[in-house]
């Protein structure tokens, strides 16, 4: 096999910023190379060397270093005699890379005092298997709160800098439009703080070594041996011929340095607040006993939330079988509540639509761990309760018993079939309303409340689904009308209040009309009129359309008259 690429002519480059827009993201990779040895519980002296060591490979290995034993010629993964011998006064202490990763997550959640969207490092694995420790910050638009680029990343240096007073933390950074752009300028730029200007991405990656592409080790030794020694001459050869060489990822961890391709940040989520967990010691396979488990974690969860004055308004349950997969149930609350019953009971109809189905509830060879989360909770107030003569507490009623009724028919029927009328502002009495499930309803106000108050007895109780065209006879052509035709029925008008002169919506044309408009409706003037017949019955009918402005027998084609329509009858 040839150990070397195929020969090929020199062609320009192909960069993000001559093939891309530039899309205005930014991305801020921080780079701490000494962390685990800086942020250690152990006491030593930052001026000496200093390393933490572990098992590894059937020996005892450096895992850690401060920058002292960085600049003494110890390195990472080096067993410990030979660091010894190399440097005899060496201060150790033992691993522990579970309170490092623990206090990086720290770390990420104190950097949201700079953007809301961090997310973890996609560092490969090194070649000693090692730990690389760094974040990511998505900063699209959050730099000029703090003065600048350039102003926002020397202030963060500044503020690790300064962590204990004296030890510090070793921080290299870099600002570029992508995430492969700036990881690799953050570890392979000459300077510590490196800030690329927008699509000029590419220019920057070209110059670093291969390994900035974030890349395994078998790649990067690969490409030592073809002698490609930076990015520009890996990015000259045709993409079939590295696909073919190295596979796809490193053709794809390519294009997304340059741009080409895109990438999302996984964030670091927030510890949940409100959580009951249970570990079993073996797998539960029946459904009455995973029942009787929930309810012991709604019990706990309900403590919780009782005890904080809130309400749950989403519940999330993950079920984990032994052979690590994971069933997930999202369970929306149309009122929040801290009631286990009422969870309890909106589980156990959860489980038994799922055991009655098609598949069933699938627990392989059983569930062994079990976690009830409240995702999205909101503050409660508890009713006041009476006090009997004898000062006893009378069993106060339920709170949210409408809330409770939403719950459990959502729960058979589901959320899209249970809606509620909300407020819309339009002054078509049809678009007055819209009717959207009861769990967006509670969870937002009306859209809009109606643009000016309007007396409640001018508008009737019941109103048809659709506007029914009757026939009118008025002694003038935009009077009240004195007789009424209306489903083969003839109404002698006594009295008649009107007209109510409501405008067509003009701006409907342009954003979209709404279904079953297509045929011009809502589209002229209507003039309502409450009407009372000899019998004591009262409508509400409305002429669509004007004589003098809206009608035209002259034009061509001709206008459609003016009609009459009933919409709505009085009690």
């Amino acid at each position: 096999m040839s150990s070397s690429l195929p020969p090929k002519p020199q062609e320009p480059l192909r960069t993000a910023s001559a093939t891309n827009a530039v899309t205005g993201r930014r991305i801020i990779a921080l780079w701490f190379p000494h962390w685990a040895a800086e942020t250690s519980r152990a006491d030593y002296d930052a001026t000496q060397p200093f390393a933490l060591i572990d098992m590894h490979k059937n020996a005892q290995r450096l895992v850690g270093l401060n920058a002292a034993a960085g600049k003494a010629g110890l390195y990472p993964a080096m067993t410990l005699p030979d660091a010894r011998a190399l440097v005899p006064d060496v201060q150790t202490a033992m691993a522990a890379p579970q309170d490092a990763a623990a206090r990086l997550q720290k770390c990420a959640y104190w950097l949201q005092r700079y953007t809301p969207w961090i997310g973890e490092d996609t560092s490969p694995e090194t070649a000693d298997g090692l730990t690389d420790y760094g974040l990511l910050l998505d900063v699209s638009g959050c730099a000029h709160l703090f003065g600048g680029e350039r102003a926002m990343l020397e202030d963060i240096a500044a503020r690790l800098a300064a962590y204990r007073d004296t030890r510090g933390i070793t921080m290299r950074a870099a600002i570029a439009g992508s995430i492969g752009a700036a990881w690799g300028l953050a570890r392979f730029s000459p300077t510590k703080l490196s800030i690329v200007p927008q699509g000029q991405d590419a220019e920057a990656v070209l110059r670093l070594p291969p390994a900035a592409l974030r890349l395994k080790h078998t790649h990067i030794d690969l490409c030592q041996r073809l002698g490609l020694d930076t990015v520009a001459a890996l990015a000259r050869f045709p993409r079939a011929d590295l696909t073919r060489r190295f596979g796809p990822e490193p053709v794809l961890r390519l294009e997304q340095a340059l741009g080409q391709a895109g990438e999302s940040l996984n964030p670091y989520l927030p510890p949940p607040r409100f959580l009951a967990r249970k570990n079993l010691p073996q797998g539960v396979t029946q459904t009455e006993a995973l029942a009787m488990l929930i309810a012991e974690m709604c019990d706990e969860l309900a403590a919780q939330l009782q005890a904080s004055g809130q309400g749950a308004q989403r519940l999330d349950l993950a079920l984990t079988r032994s052979d690590n997969v994971m069933l997930a149930l999202a369970l929306p609350l149309a009122h929040p509540s801290a009631d286990a019953r009422h969870m309890v009971r909106l589980f156990e109809e959860r489980l038994t639509r799922l055991s009655n189905g098609a598949g069933g509830l699938d627990t392989g060879y059983g569930i062994e761990q079990l976690q009830l989360v409240a995702a999205r909770t909101t503050a409660v107030t508890a009713p006041q309760a009476d006090i009997s003569l004898s000062r006893r507490l009378y069993k106060s009623a339920p709170i949210a018993a409408l809330g409770g009724l939403y719950d459990r028919l959502i729960s058979r029927l589901g959320a899209q079939v249970v809606v509620q009328a909300v407020p819309h502002a339009s002054y078509i009495p049809e678009r007055a309303v819209r009717f959207v499930s009861v769990l967006e309803a509670q969870a937002r106000p009306a859209d809009d409340a109606t643009p000016t108050p309007i007396e409640a007895t001018t508008r009737p109780l019941f109103m048809l689904c659709a506007p029914e065209p009757i026939e009118v006879i008025a002694e003038i052509p935009e009077g009240a009308p004195y007789r009424v035709r209306w489903r083969r029925v003839l109404h002698e008008v006594t009295s008649a209040y009107g007209p109510e002169r409501i405008g067509p919506e003009w701006w409907s044309r342009f954003v979209g009309q709404s279904p079953g408009e297509s045929g011009g409706h809502n589209t002229r003037t209507r003039d309502y009129y409450r009407i009372e017949d000899t019998q004591g019955h009262r409508f509400w009918i409305y002429r669509d359309g004007l004589y003098d402005r809206e009608y035209d027998r002259e034009t061509d084609p001709p206008q459609q008259p003016p009609r009459w329509f009933m919409h709505g009858v009085f009690p």
